[in-house]
């Protein structure tokens, strides 16, 4: 069978099928959200995400900050101590912009303070406040001498249990920032299947009335990737039914796009100026051991817009 032939079936047998399953109900709630700050810049831009989105879901937001005492262990015993409450006075800071600022009238913030790693401290944290999402600020360095998130950004991508939302400098679309996101873009792949990200990008979009793209990767040979590229647009259903005020309509596929995933992926999110890119993460991927340079950390790094990545499983 040609390619073309291929494309041509696969959409046949697949057009038919994904307008039903997204006409399901929003199954996602999102009643905590934590934002991972280091009162950077990066962690500046990366708030904004989080008051939007903890707004749109009328969801607590905390803020945490992690003070590692592995590195104070050489010295004085109450160095930790003091980078506590420098830590606070740095977190009563942002309170004070928050509140005179108007920024965060709309959510409730709940800041935090631990001395302790990030690894040791997040499975708890995420436990204990039943998190639905984590946002954190990339330092999202690119290019030929090396690809960067920043440690803690990595960190809570392979320790989080929950999804995570990554904010680059690089990102030049703010719309989600400001008014939430216009278009997004889910990346779903069957070996690295997930339902939850299936829910949380059809909740998005319905719930910011998004236009919504999905990047079905079909087929995989030696890393060149034949990819589905449908797009679904949120209007009002006939139902009378409260939680079916919108219903994703399938619209004319796209071309099929062919390539290595991660210019795939981030090709298809430059064609549709996507505001939010939901990927999956395979559940072996780990973020902190850079050698593998995975797919998903290359679309993190390269990508011109925020990326929520969720783990396979």
């Amino acid at each position: 069978m040609s390619l073309e032939q291929k494309i041509q079936a696969s959409n046949r047998a697949q057009s038919q099928q994904d307008a039903p399953a997204a006409s399901m109900p929003d199954p996602l709630f999102l009643r905590n959200i934590l934002m991972a700050t280091d009162f950077s810049e990066c962690s500046a831009r990366a708030l904004g995400y989080a008051l939007g989105i903890a707004a749109r879901y009328r969801a607590q937001l905390h803020l945490l900050h992690c003070i590692d005492p592995a590195p104070y262990n050489l010295v004085t015993p109450d160095a930790v101590e003091t980078s506590c409450e420098a830590a606070w006075r740095d977190m009563r800071r942002l309170q004070s912009d928050l509140r005179n600022s108007g920024l965060a009238k709309d959510v409730e913030i709940k800041f935090r303070v631990e001395a302790a790693g990030v690894p040791a401290i997040l499975p708890q944290i995420v436990r204990d406040l039943d998190l639905g999402l984590i946002v954190v600020g990339t330092h999202g360095r690119t290019g030929w001498r090396k690809v960067v998130l920043g440690s803690v950004a990595e960190i809570v991508v392979d320790h989080a249990s929950c999804p995570v939302l990554t904010v680059g400098p690089s990102t030049d679309r703010d719309r989600l920032e400001r008014f939430g996101p216009e278009s997004i873009l889910f990346a779903s792949d069957p070996s690295a299947r997930s339902k939850l990200a299936e829910s949380y990008a059809f909740s998005l979009a319905q719930k910011y009335n998004s236009r919504l793209t999905v990047a079905d990767v079909l087929e995989d040979h030696a890393g060149r990737v034949l990819a589905r590229v449908s797009q679904f647009e949120w209007r009002e259903s006939e139902s009378k039914d409260a939680t079916r005020e919108r219903e994703p309509t399938l619209l004319p596929q796209l071309p099929t796009e062919i390539g290595t995933e991660r210019d795939l992926i981030l090709q298809v999110a430059d064609h549709v100026a996507a505001d939010l890119i939901v990927l999956t993460v395979p559940a072996a991927h780990k973020f902190t051991n850079r050698f593998l340079s995975t797919t998903s950390y290359r679309v993190v790094c390269g990508a011109r817009c925020p990326v929520l990545t969720v783990r396979a499983g």
